[in-house]
């Protein structure tokens, strides 16, 4: 059954530079991340375009609301952005025809220009050149009164249930058929990082793979298939070394 899917990253000011690259796709190589086909990546698009680089959008928001309100602190442990993952079950996005999935990222930033504010959101683009199209969302986490406040805007785990009930509610208007999945806090599930929740899918993929070519194997083509396997498992355990995004 598909599911919509929407996740949330806490980060302060360090890795603001290094996402930019990711996600505006600055770098040359992916090294921790093998599913970027840089020959796709031109079919990637904005549904809002940084005008600047992502630490100068940062600061210059939060500059601004320390104007509107001087009790605005940044703190050292201050997380000053949230990068944020909407996609979809692959299945299901992979039966959408282009311009449905493209309205799928729309209402999704429809939802969240709504519940985070327009004004905090200084980029959204989304990924058309790996295996499950993805947006990739930052924001800035400033409350009404001008005050930055992670622990506010998206609060707690009972919290984060509420998030993922309105956005289900919202994608599925217009997108009916997407299940709601169980949230981190009822399955008592720990976070796990977006590269990697994308190379458990990759290595996923790359097992079923090998299983089909070991089921294959006979008596006259036992040799050839063999070494097709272990070419699979060489070349999958090669892209998976790196852990850690570069």
């Amino acid at each position: 059954m598909p599911y919509a899917i929407l996740r949330f990253e806490k980060r302060k000011g360090g890795p603001a530079s290094a996402l930019e690259k990711h996600h505006e796709r600055k770098k040359e190589r992916y090294a921790s991340n093998p599913d970027v086909d840089p020959s796709h990546s031109e079919q990637n698009y904005h549904l809002v375009q940084p005008r600047m680089k992502y630490y100068a959008e940062i600061q210059f928001r939060i500059e601004r609301a320390q104007k509107k309100n001087p009790k605005c602190k940044v703190r050292k442990d201050s997380v000053k952005f949230i990068d944020t993952i909407v996609t979809a079950s692959p299945e299901f996005l992979a039966a959408l025809p282009e311009d449905k999935v493209r309205r799928y990222f729309e209402r999704a930033l429809e939802f969240l220009q709504k519940e985070v504010g327009e004004r905090n959101i200084f980029s959204a683009v989304v990924h058309m050149d790996e295996r499950n199209p993805h947006m990739h969302l930052c924001f800035v986490p400033l409350t009404a009164d001008h005050r930055l406040s992670a622990k506010e805007v998206i609060g707690d785990r009972a919290k984060l249930v509420e998030w993922q009930d309105k956005f289900h509610d919202h994608m599925a208007e217009e997108f009916p058929g997407l299940e709601r999945g169980q949230a981190a806090a009822v399955t008592r599930r720990k976070h796990i990082p977006t590269w990697l929740y994308k190379q458990s899918h990759r290595l996923t993929d790359e097992m079923k793979a090998i299983r089909k070519e070991i089921q294959n194997i006979g008596v006259l083509n036992g040799p050839k298939q063999r070494e097709k396997s272990w070419s699979f498992w060489r070349s999958g355990t090669q892209r998976s070394t790196p852990l850690r995004p570069s």
